[in-house]
């Protein structure tokens, strides 16, 4: 992991080279971030660190590396190394998931830290810990899309394999929101105050809009309002994902019927979608109309599945018009659920999830989802997952 140092033409940056190349071996002075690139035999696939002497204070300088952080696609780090910074500029830098910013006071001290917490998300993702994102798209109303994510949400957490992971739903149906009422927990996120300033966004506020459950599931979901949809954009779900992604390994997202100016580019970037649907023949049609706008919006590749809820029980105990329904999603992968009334009411009537509460044919064939989801890979490390930290030199706008 090369890091490299581009500073000022003077002896305080001098001497703050000295001073982090006795803590950062192999410390590499260049001219310009475009010698990055040049130098040796670096991978693109390797990830890199930048170090900057400049002053924040210039707006058309903090413009600028927020604009080429933005737009680096592939692994380097932009560490802003300066006296002061505003707080509206830190969280430019550390929402950009490429950068961030260290006290000229606090250095080398806090390069360390910044450089040793990139180091362990690295580390971790290569263990198999980056953050996976799985989109569940109903085909249609009244499919039990919002059941299902919860249902695998609490199996997901309760899987030995998962117990050290964190992982959360995030709700997306901004005026009926129900997934709270299946789980019996107070629906807490509030997008209407970050609507106009989603920049206000920070870590005290991100924990208020945070709704634990019993079995170590998080949610986010809002109270039930009608106010205007439309008005929620890309950069306001930009913000609170951006949180969300420093701080959950899996990543469970409710979508709603309805398709939006962002819906696009929500199921474009999750890792995994599910399409849910029922087994009836408009719904089937439905299911492969969906699917046709998922393929149409994500890549090639990329893990894609039908969960096909409340189907009907054959005469030998199976399930109603399987072969039918393999036959319309030729190639896909299907996951059938049985219908099961009784213990569906009852969990909608007491809060508690099925899969808590029972050990039915119907929590087998949900858990066969569970193992999708705990399956899916995303193609490459994300960055972005350190939280960012306020420090004592960042001034208050």
């Amino acid at each position: 992991m090369p890091a490299y140092f581009l500073g000022e033409d003077s002896e305080r940056s001098a001497s703050l080279e000295r001073r982090i190349g006795e803590v950062v071996p192999g410390l590499i002075n260049i001219g310009k971030i475009e010698d990055v690139y040049h130098h040796g035999k670096r991978s693109m696939s390797e990830l890199s660190y930048v170090l900057l002497v400049g002053s924040p204070d210039n707006e058309n300088a903090v413009d600028s590396l927020v604009a080429i952080a933005e737009q680096t696609r592939d692994r380097i780090l932009f560490i802003l190394i300066s006296e002061e910074i505003s707080a509206s500029n830190y969280k430019r830098l550390v929402r950009t998931g490429r950068a961030d910013w260290a006290s000229l006071a606090g250095a080398p001290q806090e390069v360390v830290e910044i450089l040793a917490k990139r180091r362990g998300t690295v580390r971790s993702a290569e263990g198999g810990r980056e953050p996976v994102t799985i989109a569940f798209v109903p085909s249609a109303g009244g499919v039990g899309n919002t059941t299902l994510v919860a249902e695998v949400g609490v199996q997901l957490k309760s899987r030995k394999d998962m117990k050290e992971r964190r992982i959360c739903i995030v709700d997306l149906d901004f005026q009926t929101s129900h997934l709270c009422d299946h789980l019996d927990i107070e629906a807490r996120l509030k997008i209407h105050e970050i609507l106009d300033d989603p920049e206000r966004l920070d870590a005290q506020l991100f924990e208020l809009f945070i709704s634990p459950h019993e079995s170590g599931l998080d949610v986010f979901a809002t109270p039930r309002s009608k106010f205007n949809v439309n008005d929620v954009d890309v950069a306001t779900l930009d913000a609170l994902f951006d949180m969300i992604a420093q701080r959950y390994d899996w990543i469970l997202i409710d979508l709603p019927v309805t398709w939006f100016s962002w819906t696009e580019d929500v199921i474009a970037n999750s890792t995994g979608v599910i399409v849910s649907g029922i087994n009836t023949i408009p719904c089937l049609r439905q299911v492969s109309e969906t699917l046709a706008s998922v393929r149409s919006s994500r890549p090639a590749s990329g893990s894609v599945a039908i969960a096909v809820n409340r189907c009907e029980r054959g005469l030998l105990g199976g399930i109603a018009r399987r072969e039918h329904v393999k036959s319309i999603l030729r190639d896909e992968t299907i996951f059938f659920i049985r219908s099961d009334e009784k213990a569906m009411a009852e969990s909608a009537n007491t809060g508690v999830p099925v899969s808590l509460s029972t050990n039915r044919e119907i929590v087998k064939e949900i858990a066969a989802i569970t193992s999708f989801c705990a399956d899916v890979r995303p193609a490459g490390v994300q960055l972005g997952d350190v939280a960012p930290t306020r420090r004592s030199n960042v001034k208050t706008d």
